[in-house]
């Protein structure tokens, strides 16, 4: 099966979690389903003769499929399915499900779990960089999370709201409730009143049954609602009213309902944010921004790449063994702008391992290269300023030596020479400058 790129996404940042996935838990109904570590295949869809069965009319009969590989990672596989396969808001062809991911088929939410007891890193944790305006913006997160108040998220497609969003809850009085993630882009208009806010058995065709909405379903947690710029602006008034009121009423309902939910929205369309040309409206911005959280695009930080790099790295080892990026990768890498950001560079580095050799070059991450093309964005490595690359070796050098210690060990885990290394690190101040010692400075002077 070939996939398209434009739709085969890596996972976010924010889903990725250690351990491996032993099992699917229904976000509204809590039923989980079991994945045996052993098993291999499991299908998923509403026909009993599928591994995994949904009771959802939106689902289709054989909707995905679940594989897992050699070294217990999970991957999904859509089967052509009437309203497609979601992995963390992102409709997907083929994706990588990790724990704390959430699968989305039909109208159904399904949270990847671990095994009781695994250990997994917390969404602050797994917030990588230090970037001055990156780590800025993770401070303020940390305080409004303590505020308990309504919070904006702002970025492009790819920075890490949803990942800031979890660590906003996380940091929260709300912790123990839920974090309920909701796509507005990927709700049908007709649809959203009933997503959000319920409906009553026949309000409308195919209302078989009482349905909660997302906002009852975050009573007492957190409702991120991403991408709200695709919210229609004519239905987002509604939006407005149970903000206001804290309270919603169910599509053909007639009683009101009191909820008790955090909003925290997130948003990629920055254009005129805050006027009346803006996609979402100025009363529903002015009710959702008391904390601005703005996420800066990956070109922004590229001193942060190197980081973001060895921690892809790191996950892969244990499948796929320690791989290194040569000099070439590093410098394809710095000359690129990756406009899908984090998460474009997370899907390139799952390609490079999974297609290239122990040295990781720079066709390895951009495939186009082998055929002669450069990819949209990146600069021809003999056209390529040196600030960039300087930029993210200076940071991969610092980091090797704080890890490791010597100019030796440090080389070796870059691949480079130690002359070369120590070179580069006098000239960037990396190295500990020597003590202003009298008696050592008299004693060189006054020779054997």
């Amino acid at each position: 099966m070939s996939f398209s790129e434009s739709r085969t996404q890596a996972l976010a940042p924010d889903t990725r979690r250690a351990g491996i996935v032993v099992g699917l838990r229904a976000t509204r109904s809590g039923i989980e389903h079991s994945l045996d570590a052993t098993g291999r295949r499991w299908v998923i869809g509403s026909s009993t003769s599928c591994d995994v069965v949904i009771d959802d009319p939106y689902v289709s009969n054989m909707h995905c499929i679940l594989e897992r590989r050699a070294g217990g990672s999970m991957v999904v596989r859509d089967r052509n399915s009437r309203n497609g396969t979601h992995v963390d808001g992102n409709v997907v062809e083929g994706a990588e499900l990790r724990v704390g991911s959430y699968l989305t088929l039909g109208r159904t939410t399904l949270v990847a779990v671990a095994a009781p007891g695994a250990d997994h890193l917390s969404a602050s944790e797994m917030l990588r960089g230090h970037d001055p305006a990156f780590r800025a913006t993770v401070e303020q997160a940390m305080k409004a999370a303590a505020a308990d108040c309504n919070v904006l998220i702002v970025g492009e497609t790819g920075t890490g709201k949803d990942l800031l969003a979890r660590a906003v809850h996380e940091g929260s009085r709300r912790a123990t409730g839920k974090f309920v993630p909701v796509n507005c882009g990927g709700i049908p208009r007709e649809l959203i009143g009933s997503e959000l806010f319920g409906h009553e058995k026949g309000s409308f065709t195919g209302a078989h049954a009482d349905r909660d909405g997302y906002f009852v379903e975050a009573n007492g947690g957190t409702l991120f609602l991403d991408e709200l710029g695709e919210l229609p602006i004519e239905l987002q008034p509604h939006l407005l009213r149970a903000l206001e009121t804290r309270t919603v009423r169910r599509v053909g309902g007639t009683s009101e309902r009191p909820v008790d939910v955090r909003i925290i929205a997130a948003t990629n369309r920055l254009e005129h944010l805050g006027t009346e040309s803006s996609r979402i409206r100025v009363d529903l911005y002015h009710r959702l921004a008391t904390v601005v959280l703005a996420l800066p695009p990956l070109r922004e930080r590229m001193g942060d790449l190197v980081e973001l790099v060895e921690v892809s790295l790191d996950e892969h080892a244990g499948e796929h063994g320690r791989k290194t990026v040569t000099e070439c990768g590093w410098r394809a890498l710095a000359g690129y702008q990756w406009p899908g950001n984090v998460r474009e560079l997370r899907h390139a580095v799952d390609r490079a391992v999974a297609l290239g050799g122990t040295d990781l070059t720079a066709q390895d991450f951009f495939p186009e290269l082998r055929f002669g093309r450069t990819p949209i964005g990146l600069v021809p490595p003999g056209e390529q300023h040196l600030v960039p690359y300087q930029a993210i070796m200076r940071g991969a050098m610092e980091q090797a030596l704080a890890t490791y210690g010597t100019i030796r060990a440090a080389a070796s885990h870059l691949g480079m020479a130690k002359s070369t290394f120590a070179e580069r690190a006098k000239a960037w101040g990396l190295l500990p400058r020597p003590r202003n010692n009298p008696l050592a400075k008299a004693l060189r002077k006054a020779g054997p």
